[in-house]
């Protein structure tokens, strides 16, 4: 790994030796390897404290290991030093969600909405977590979201427009990694669907084929995972 050789030969301090650490945190992220992501981004942060990506990705590092208070507390952090960042309080709200905080969720989703209107999955998150309040918050949050590529089959199924196999079919793509990544979370997001009309048979059938076949580096993956344990059902 070429940051590792740069890393050992100390070619790099203060500020560019913390990018080098959060490249290869990064890369250690995508293959799963998780604490060693989280090893490299404690150092990049110890580097430099004002570091918001390196708090970001830490948090999401958390996150994929299903820590989701210590992924919370690092947005946090992330949100203090960048608070305009739409990504950092979508990232926060569905950690917030899965930690079983509902009002703090709906507040970050609705934040990242705001700062981000255009943003289809802040909009379909702020909407999953509305639905526990019985809220219908998509027909409003979609209003300037473009609706003709991906996602948007996932939220004409959530408005009821597509059913979940119809959302698979359109997950199909000639790139091979791309239609993994769109299979996965078509996969979840139906499972999401289908917990949402109370067919948890189903649902945990859908959740299992994300908690399987979901990239390392996609958060469906872990947050299918956590869908199956508040199921009570094995992945």
């Amino acid at each position: 790994m070429a940051c590792s050789r740069a890393i050992s030969l100390g070619r790099f301090h203060g500020h560019k030796l913390a990018i080098v650490y959060n490249y290869r945190a990064q890369a250690y992220y995508d293959k799963g390897d998780y604490d060693h992501a989280i090893a490299d981004l404690n150092e990049a942060i110890r580097l430099d404290p004002k570091d918001a990506p390196a708090y970001n990705y830490r948090g999401t590092a958390y996150a994929m290991k299903g820590d989701y208070n210590r992924a919370v507390q690092d947005y946090d952090q992330a949100i203090r030093l960048h608070p305009k960042n739409f990504d950092f309080y979508l990232k926060r709200g569905q950690a917030n969600f899965y930690s079983g905080a509902l009002p703090a969720a709906l507040a970050d989703l609705n934040q990242a909405n705001v700062l981000d209107p255009k943003d289809a999955w802040a909009a379909l998150w702020l909407d999953i977590v509305g639905e526990r309040y019985s809220i219908p918050l998509l027909p409003a949050a979609i209003s300037k979201i473009n609706m003709t590529g991906w996602p948007a089959p996932i939220i004409r199924m959530f408005r009821g427009q597509m059913t979940p196999a119809a959302v698979l079919a359109a997950a199909n793509d000639p790139d091979a990694k791309k239609k993994k990544e769109k299979i996965c979370v078509a996969n979840f997001y139906s499972g999401e669907w289908t917990l949402r009309g109370g067919t948890k048979d189903e649902a945990a059938r859908l959740f299992r084929l994300a908690a399987v076949d979901c990239p390392k580096y996609l958060f469906e993956g872990i947050g299918a995972h956590t869908e199956l344990k508040v199921l009570g059902v094995a992945p």
